[in-house]
Formats: C-alpha cells, structure tokens, sequence
C-alpha cells in the first residue's frame, strides 16, 4: 500500500536524461495522477509539463490527457472554476479531433465540477452526454463512472433510494469488468449515502468490503485513508470508541507514510475528537501540536500559489502608479506637442519669410547656394523635431493601453474569484447585492460558502484602500476565509474574525513589518434549519429593518489585520423571519459626496435610505440603492468602492 517507492522509481525515470519525450510524457502523467489527491499542486506540475511536452511533440491524445489531469489537480484543490476552463478545454479539443472516449471522460469531469458546485441540473446534462457516449463505445468503465457520479447527484439532492440504485448499477457493472479501483470507490459512497440516513450497520459493511478489497488488492492508499476515517467517525456516533480510536490510527499512520497532509491532518482531528469523547482531555490535547503543524504546513502550500497571483497584483499596482505618473507626463507632452506645432507652424512661416529674403539676395548678392544649404538645414531639423514628438506620443499611448490591459485583466481575475450572486441565491433567493467598485478593482468583496445547504456564511468586507492596492489585500482576505471555513471548519462568526486576524497578521508578516493593512469585516451565520442568523462585526455594523423601524448591530471597534491585539468581539443572535431585513455593507455609500450642497451623505441619510428600501420587493431593491447613490453623487467623483447586501428570510 505504500505509493513512496513507486513515486521514487517514477521520478527516476522522469528525471533521467536518456529519457525520450514520448516516455516522459507518460511518466509525467502517471505521477500528476498518483499525485491527485496525495498533493494536487505536484499533480498540477507534472500535468502542465505533460501538457507542454506533448504540444512540442504533437500529441493531441497526450495534450488532451494531461490539460484534463491538470483541471482534476485544480478541482481537488478546490479551483473549481479554473478547473472547468481546463475541462472544457479538453472537450472542445476532443471534439476537433474526434476522440469519442476523450470527449466522454471530458463530459464527466465537467459534470463533477458542478457536483461540487451544486449546479445539479448542468450535471445531469453532462452525464447524459457521456452515457450516450460510452453506450456507443460499448466502454463499460466509462458507462460506470457516469453510474457513480448520477448517483452523487442523488446523494446530494438527497434522493437516497435513486443514490442506492444507481450505486448498485454502477457496482454491478464494475464487478463484470473487474475494475477493482471502481468497485473500492462505488462501495464507499454506498457507505456514505447509508451513514447519511443513520443505517450504521449497513454503511459499516460497505465500507469495511471497500477496506478489504482495498487492502487485498493492494489499489489504493488515498480511498483507503478516507474510508478508515468514515468507519471511526460511524463507531465513535455509536460510543465504540476503542475500535473508532484503532481505525483513525491506521489511518493517521498510513497517511503520514504517503506524505497526504489533508488526510493525515483529518485523521487526527478524529483522534483528538474521540480522546474527548472519552473524556480523556489532556490526551486530546496532546494532538494540538500535530493538528496545528499540519493545518500550518497545508495552509503554507495552499498559500504558496495564491501568493504568486498576488504578486502578480502587487506588479499591477506598481503599473497603476506608474500610469498616473504616464499621466501627468503625457499632459505635460501634450503641451510640448502644441507648442512644437505652434513653434513649427512659425518655422514654416519663417522659412516661407527666408525664402522671400533669399529671393531677394539672390536677386541682390547672387548668394543662392549658400542660403539654400542653410535652409535645408534648418528644415531637416524641424521635421526630425516633429517625428520625435510623435514618436514619443505614439510610446506613451502604448503604454498607458498595457498598463490598462493589465488592470482589465486583474478586473477579470477578481470577478471570477467572487462567488456568483446566483449561487448564492440558491441558499438566499431574497436577496441582493450592490456592488459598486469606485476604480477597474475594487477593495470590497463578499464571500459565500453553502455548508450542508442548512447554513451558510455570508461575509462582507471593507480591505484598506481601493483600486489595485485594495484588491490586493481583498485576495489575501479571501484565501485566508477560504482556509478558515474549509480546511479548518470553523463558522461561528466571532471566531471566523479572530482567526482571520491571526491569518492577516501571519501572511503579511505584520509583527515584523509594523504594516497595518487590514478590512473592516461582517459576518454573518445563516441557519434555515433554526431560522436564524448570527452576527458578528469587526470595524463594521449590520443594520435590521423591522416594520419599518432600523436597530444599529455595531461590531468591533476596529477592524482585523495589524500589529495590535484583536479585542474579542461579540457574537450576536437574531430570529431569521421574513418581517426582518438584515443589511450589511461598507461605508463607501454613506462616504459619498453630493447633494445640492456637495456634502456627505452621513449614516443617518444612508439608514433612511435603507428603510425605505425595506419596504420595496427584493426584486426592485438592488435598483433603487443604485438610483438613490447615483441621485445623490450627480457629478461628484465617487470617493470608495460600494458594497450593500440585504437578505431576509
């Protein structure tokens, strides 16, 4: 069971410079999928090295292999966006060179990003693509992953007795076909959907016929950690807590000996929770190093690549203030232009007045060659003037269009980084966003995340500054909720922004630097299961209109980020009806200037403004916050990026 020696003899031959192409993109493609889910940065290496040996070399079957390995790598790391440009990347190639099998497996790929996404019907189209594909081949491991992601599909719908059916279907077929790996995963989803509706026993027994085949056939150390941890998980539930304990060991060891951070991190966040069922907490506590080393170590790696696009950002920022700079110096060069076409205009009449004096001496000393000569001079001399002017222009508009290209593209990065307002309608259909960034990028931006689809977290945020400087540190923000919420699932609002300070502060090595870049943040803790919502603020306030009247939920003092300690902040609870409307945003609305008299806005307008919002149809209140804004700032520049969220039950 052990993956190291393979991985090593693997590299051997990858690394060897007697190698040949054609062998190394196999290798390389061998290791991006041992890799998937023990590292997906290395899996996303070797797939992107595969990708580019094999556009060198031609192999369109290679390329259209590893472009799909490298979004399998994006989509385990939880890139599922960049994932699915990947997967559609190798369809469209698929397509044009029509390799049906391609095609299938790219229809699959595509449906299991939106699995994840929870895009349930968009799935389901993908899979039916892929049934009629594999049907036509008569490829049955094809036609038994479509079984098991349709199954998936009900699992997640909670259609559990269509999840079962399909489940068997696809164990069955895999069974004929003696796909063993097919066969260890099919009976651990069944495992899952039966822990799911509290039928113990019958989840236990699929799960240990996925352990043993598993462990017989020597197949695979990933799928085997993660079925150990399901089976500890049910024993625990039951109290059986010696043999839950056994279980999360094998597991700990096993990952710890493939080097699988996440798995082994899992395994041990197990084992501290058993040890405190026990009431055993001081060994409980003895797993916090261990747990924090991991959580470091994981959130290190994950950071590494995001860091490299923030650097990215940080070079665009430069560009912006070197485009302002390009700026002052293109109006300046304007100037020189008019006045060198003002000084040209005046040469041509000088020379026109030179040559009316030379017609006189010619006429007068007979001294024409020598005036000629002078003249020409002079005249070679304006017009090499002239075509410096214009070339200097010519430079300076080329480089404001590049630094405006890079800018657009940072736009592009940021948009598709913030959660579509339509996925999180699917959890919050009464509610809306106005988002108004005052440059190309904004230092605003919310954050959503679907936990169970019986709650969710909706977090607003305020980062210093605006522009390219204010999203910089709102990719910073994001990785790091990214990293709180789902790598050490954490929800409860209060904790979400201590945890973030600490983040900020380590990331940006604040301690040592003295910066004091931060956001002011809102967070709030949506249950429609209890039918409430929980807040918590930190140098934000979230305001509730109810019959028409507002209450003011204020939150920290001061925002997250920085050198200084964070004040604990207050964790607030409120009823989740629909008579409420709950509101939090920035204060670039209440900050702008306008009016008749060119004044700010102020709180107290903005909450009036609010209520009379409240009273309108959800569909009618984005609007109306964006005519009011743009009634009141007439003119004016806007002074921040804008951010409103309203939602209610």
């Amino acid at each position: 069971m052990d993956k190291i020696p393979k991985f090593d003899s693997l590299l051997t031959v990858f690394e060897s410079k007697e190698t040949s192409d054609s062998v190394r993109i196999g290798t390389a493609l061998q290791l991006a999928w041992l890799y998937r889910n023990v590292s997906p940065d290395n899996a996303y290496l070797y797939a992107k090295i595969a990708e580019d040996l094999s556009k060198q070399n031609q192999f369109e079957k290679f390329e259209i292999r590893a472009i799909s390995y490298g979004g399998i790598a994006l989509r385990n790391r939880g890139e599922y966006q960049n994932a699915m440009n990947l997967f559609m990347q190798a369809l469209e190639k698929s397509t044009t060179i029509q390799s049906l099998e391609d095609e299938g497996y790219a229809h699959i790929n595509i449906a299991s990003v939106n699995i994840y996404q929870n895009n349930y019907n968009e799935a389901i189209i993908h899979l039916e693509l892929a049934e009629v594909i594999s049907k036509q081949l008569k490829d049955k491991r094809m036609l038994g992953y479509v079984l098991t992601n349709y199954g998936r599909v009900y699992f997640s719908t909670e259609l559990f007795k269509k999840a079962v059916d399909s489940f068997n279907e696809a164990l069955d077929l895999r069974k004929r076909e003696n796909d063993l790996y097919g066969q260890i995963v099919t009976y651990s989803d069944m495992g899952t959907v039966y822990a799911e509706t509290g039928q113990y026993e019958e989840a236990l027994r699929y799960l240990q016929l996925s352990l043993e085949l598993n462990e017989k056939n020597n197949e695979d150390a990933d799928t085997m950690v993660g079925t150990l941890i399901d089976m500890a998980r049910i024993y625990r539930n039951q109290g059986n807590y010696n043999k839950a304990k056994e279980l999360a060991e094998k597991a700990a060891n096993i990952s710890v000996r493939i080097r699988a951070k996440h798995m082994a991190l899992n395994a041990f966040l197990e084992l501290k929770t058993v040890e405190r069922a026990k009431g055993r907490y001081k060994k409980a506590l003895e797993y916090d190093d261990l747990i924090e080393a991991y959580k470091d170590s994981i959130f290190n790696e994950e950071i590494r690549l995001k860091l490299a696009e923030i650097n990215v950002r940080y070079l665009v920022a430069q560009r912006e203030k070197e485009n302002e700079i390009l700026k002052k110096d293109q109006k300046i060069n304007e100037i020189i232009i008019e006045r060198h076409t003002i000084i040209l205009f005046g040469s041509f009449v000088l020379i026109f007045v030179l040559c009316l004096f030379v017609y006189y001496l010619y006429r007068e000393n007979k001294n024409k060659r020598v005036i000629n000569h002078t003249l020409h001079i002079q005249k070679s001399e304006l017009e090499l003037q002239s075509k410096e002017i214009h070339r200097i222009n010519d430079l300076l508009q080329a480089k404001s269009q590049d630094i405006m290209d890079s800018i657009n593209y940072a736009k592009g990065i940021q948009k598709a980084i913030l959660p579509s307002w339509a996925h999180v309608k699917t959890f919050l259909p009464n509610s809306f966003v106005y988002f108004e960034p005052r440059d190309i990028v904004s230092g605003d931006f919310y954050w959503f995340k679907n936990i169970d689809n019986s709650k969710g977290i909706l977090i607003a945020a305020d980062c210093t500054g605006h522009g390219v400087p204010g999203g910089f540190m709102s990719m910073v923000g994001e990785t790091a909720l990214e990293y709180i919420v789902d790598s050490q699932k954490i929800y409860y609002p209060s904790q979400i922004l201590e945890e973030l300070h600490a983040r900020l502060s380590s990331i940006l090595r604040q301690k040592k630097s003295g910066n004091m870049d931060g956001m002011d943040v809102s967070v709030c803790l949506i249950d429609n299961t209890n039918n409430t919502v929980q807040y918590a603020g930190a140098g934000m306030s979230m305001t509730i209109v109810d019959n028409n009247k507002h209450q003011i939920i204020k939150g920290a003092s001061r925002g997250v980020g920085g050198v200084s300690t964070f004040s604990t902040c207050e964790t607030h609870t409120f009823d989740y009806t629909p008579q409420k409307m709950f509101f939090i945003y920035s204060d670039g609305y209440a900050d702008q200037f306008g009016g008749p008299k060119g004044k700010k806005l102020k709180s107290p307008n903005f909450r009036k403004i609010l209520e009379a919002c409240s009273r309108l149809p959800i569909k009618d209140q984005k609007q109306f916050m964006k005519t009011q804004f743009e009634s009141w700032k007439q003119d004016e520049e806007q002074v921040d990026d804008v951010m409103i969220i309203g939602f209610t039950k």
